[in-house]
């Protein structure tokens, strides 16, 4: 079991996620750029039997869903005319459906928002689905796409969102913490019963 979750840490092991996402090049533009699982399974097949690659599958596949299923249920970008756009360089406001309020693109990826929504968030998703105290980097497995060498540092990481009290997530200003799980559990049981196709 360490060894699948070392791998779902992996993809985010390096600073530019496009290469570690196997994400479509035609698509770096836009505010929702998700991830190509097939891409992974296509490159890595002979290796699909083993945990950490399952593991790094399972994490593009949860994130392609929740990038391209639960993000619209959540925000909408519009541009300087108050259009509905998906461009990046075009996207001026961020609605926030929980919050009923529009901000800036700027203020959508911070703290205050999208990303301290996982900080949040992190603890709580912890304790409910037991995940191990303690983790072991053990062997690198060879994914070119990743760095290995940086997962004591994402390991770290993880133990300072742990100090964050899993009541924080209260206080989420983009996610429905409870939507969230039941979007979560349904496609990890997706994924599951699938196979490594997407």
């Amino acid at each position: 079991m360490n060894d699948f979750y070392i791998g779902n840490l992996l993809p985010d092991t390096v600073k530019d996620k496009s290469r570690s996402h196997f994400r479509d090049p035609m698509f770096w533009d836009r505010m929702m750029e998700w991830p190509h699982p097939k891409k992974f399974v296509r490159k890595y097949r002979e290796h699909m039997d083993e945990a950490v690659y399952q593991g790094f599958w399972l994490h593009l596949y949860v994130d392609k869903r929740f990038f391209r299923d639960y993000i619209p249920k959540v925000a909408a970008f519009y541009d300087s005319d108050g259009r509905i756009t998906d461009k990046r360089e075009e996207t001026e406001r961020v609605f926030l459906k929980k919050q009923r309020e529009s901000v800036t693109v700027d203020q959508y990826l911070s703290e205050e928002y999208y990303y301290g929504d996982y900080t949040r968030m992190n603890n709580w998703l912890w304790e409910r689905f037991h995940l191990p105290e303690d983790l072991e980097p053990g062997e690198d497995p060879g994914i070119q796409e990743a760095d290995y060498s940086a997962v004591g540092r994402i390991l770290g990481k993880l133990e300072e969102y742990r100090k964050v009290p899993a009541d924080a997530v209260k206080q989420l200003q983009v996610f429905d913490a409870g939507e969230l799980v039941d979007f979560l559990e349904d496609i990890v049981t997706e994924a599951m019963k699938q196979g490594f196709e997407e």
